[in-house]
Parts: structure tokens; C-alpha cells; sequence
């Protein structure tokens, strides 16, 4: 802008200084038009009536010439004027800006000081960090002749973080081999060892914990999402005891397992809760190597556990409804 207007004001004064083209057969400045030889004045014509010879000319053309050249010294201060006033506009408004910048240079300061100040974040990580994963209940079960299962129960308290880990037991000190699982946001579910020799107090550690956020652009509701994919049903529970199977009695646990999600999965696990009047009395591992949509499964599951008594079951799905590789095309 302050440039653009240094060119109109350059052009204004060439302008003002350009040869008067308006006067050239009148070099001694004075305006009154010679009179006529004899003292007499030529009358002039009617140009309206004029018609050119050789019809290149027209009357029409010669109005608008002659306008032109009796108004032409109007027309040169007219555009004088314009040029001027253009000049001196944008003359004013550059001087307008320089004053605004110089004023706030002052703010500009401030500004960059407080973009260079440096913000203590670590007050508030805790807000929006995970929340580390609860143990409910940790415990020692029969799990067979002469056999243990430790369990315990867990819980993800956070709603938009998938938890990744390694878990193990310490029995009477011993740890056991460690495992891998994940819980899903809000999960709540066992963790089991099974088969175990030793029996005792038990406790649960857990080690290389990961945290993966569940974006809200990509699942608004992550309790729904679970849902509609877990949406799993038991039907038909049966426990039978003492049946004869490979020379031994066992007991049986039969129920009808149903997808009903519109999702298949293919080398799905779950764990098959055994409850008495509401109160865990063991655990059965339950896999099953395709889970179509909306199958049924008739599900036969044997325990050689010596007096057991079950009179209602839990299932838990440990699937990861996250990773796109559990599902079955």
C-alpha cells in the first residue's frame, strides 16, 4: 500500500509537470483566439450537417471530436484530481498503519514473552492420565485332583483406555510363569492360573503395563461399542455330577452359548465362572475355534473337582473387540 501510493503521487507530478498540449499554437500564454483577417470573424458552419466526402468521418464522430477538444482541459484536471486524491488517501492510510505498528510494538513484547514462558504440565497429567488397574479379590480354588487354580479379580476403572500387560502370581513366594492379557475400558474379569501344585496365600503382580487411548472421533460411547460386540448369551445351564469319563466320574457343566452380535470370531477365549448361591467355587477355560454370528454352541465342560457344587455360572469373553484380528471374514 505505502508503495502503491508512492507510484500514483509519482504519475500525479508528471502529470503537473507534462508539456500543455492544450496551447501548442499559443506560445505566449494567453487564451483569446486571433481575430479574423479584415476585422472580420468567420462565421462558423453547422457541423450536425456535415458530411464527409469519403464517408470514414461521420457527423456523429465529429460532435464527440469536437466535445473532446473543448473539454479537454476539464477532462485532464478531472483525472489530476482523481490521482491526487488516491495519492492521498493511501498516503494517509500507510502514516495510519506505521503509527499502529510503532504502538504496538509495546504489545507485540508482551506477547512474545508470554509465548516464551514455559508451563509446568505435570500438575495436571494425573487428570488425564490412566487410572492403574484395580485387583477386587485374589484367591486359591480346587482345580482338580491334587491341583490349584489362583484367580484373581481385576478391573479397568478407565473409560477410554485399553490396558496391555503382563500379570503372574506369587504362591507362598513363588512367582508362576507370567502371562499377557489386556482388559478392555471398563472391564471387569478373572485372571487365572491353572493347574498350579503349590497351595497358599496368594497375590497378583503386574509388570510392562501399556495404555492405548481410544480416540472420541473414532467411538464416541466405548461401553456401546464393547456391548454391541460382546452381546453373548447363556441358556439351558445344566451341572451333572459323578460322569464316567476316560475310567473316572466327573462333573459336567452344559449350557448353550449363543452369539448374538452380528460379529464372528475365529480362536475366541472365554472363562466359564463357577458360582455357588453368588460365590465363586471354580473356573473353567472355554475355546472355541470358530464363534459365528448368531450360532449356538452346545457346550459340554468336564471337572474333576471332588465335591463340587455349581449352581449358576459367568462367562467371560476375553476378546479385544479393538484388534481387527479376532474377527472372522
Amino acid at each position: 500500500m505505502f508503495f502503491l501510493g508512492i507510484i500514483i503521487a509519482v504519475i500525479s507530478i508528471l502529470f503537473v509537470f507534462m508539456l500543455n498540449m492544450y496551447n501548442v499554437n499559443n506560445q505566449n500564454g494567453q487564451h483569446e483566439v486571433p481575430a479574423a483577417k479584415n476585422g472580420q470573424a468567420k462565421k462558423s458552419g453547422d457541423f450536425n450537417k456535415y458530411e464527409d466526402p469519403s464517408k470514414e468521418f461521420s457527423s456523429k464522430q465529429l460532435r464527440w471530436s469536437i466535445w473532446y477538444v473543448r473539454n479537454r482541459l476539464l477532462l485532464h484536471r478531472l483525472a489530476m484530481g482523481t490521482l491526487v486524491g488516491v495519492s492521498i488517501i493511501l498516503w494517509l492510510f500507510s502514516i495510519y498503519k506505521w503509527a499502529m505498528f510503532v504502538l504496538d510494538l509495546k504489545a507485540d513484547q508482551i506477547a512474545f514473552q508470554s509465548l516464551s514462558a514455559s508451563i509446568n504440565y505435570t500438575g495436571i497429567h494425573p487428570h488425564f492420565a490412566a487410572q492403574p488397574v484395580q485387583v477386587i479379590s485374589v484367591g486359591m480354588y480346587a482345580g482338580g485332583q491334587d491341583k490349584y487354580d489362583a484367580i484373581a479379580e481385576v478391573f479397568n476403572p478407565n473409560d477410554r483406555f485399553l490396558a496391555k500387560f503382563d500379570y503372574y502370581f506369587v504362591i507362598n513366594g513363588e512367582k508362576t510363569p507370567s502371562r499377557s492379557t489386556f482388559l478392555l475400558p471398563g472391564e471387569n474379569r478373572p485372571l487365572a492360573e491353572l493347574g498350579l501344585t503349590a497351595n497358599g496365600s496368594a497375590a497378583i503382580a503386574f509388570e510392562n503395563i501399556s495404555w492405548q487411548r481410544i480416540s472420541m472421533h473414532k467411538i464416541k460411547n466405548t461401553k456401546d461399542y464393547q456391548s454391541y460386540r460382546l452381546d453373548f448369551a447363556v441358556s439351558d445351564f445344566v451341572f451333572m455330577k459323578n460322569l464316567a469319563q476316560e475310567g473316572r466320574n466327573t462333573d459336567a457343566v452344559q449350557f448353550k452359548y449363543t452369539n448374538n452380535s452380528p460379529f464372528s470370531y475365529k480362536d475366541a477365549n472365554f472363562y466359564v465362572v463357577l458360582g455357588q448361591n453368588g460365590g465363586m467355587v471354580g473356573i473353567l477355560p472355554l475355546k472355541l475355534d470358530m464363534f459365528r454370528s448368531l450360532e449356538t454352541k452346545n457346550t459340554d465342560l468336564r471337572s474333576l473337582i471332588s465335591g463340587l457344587q455349581v449352581t449358576d455360572i459367568s462367562v467371560y469373553p476375553i476378546i479385544n473387540v479393538y484388534d481387527e484380528g479376532v474377527y472372522a471374514k
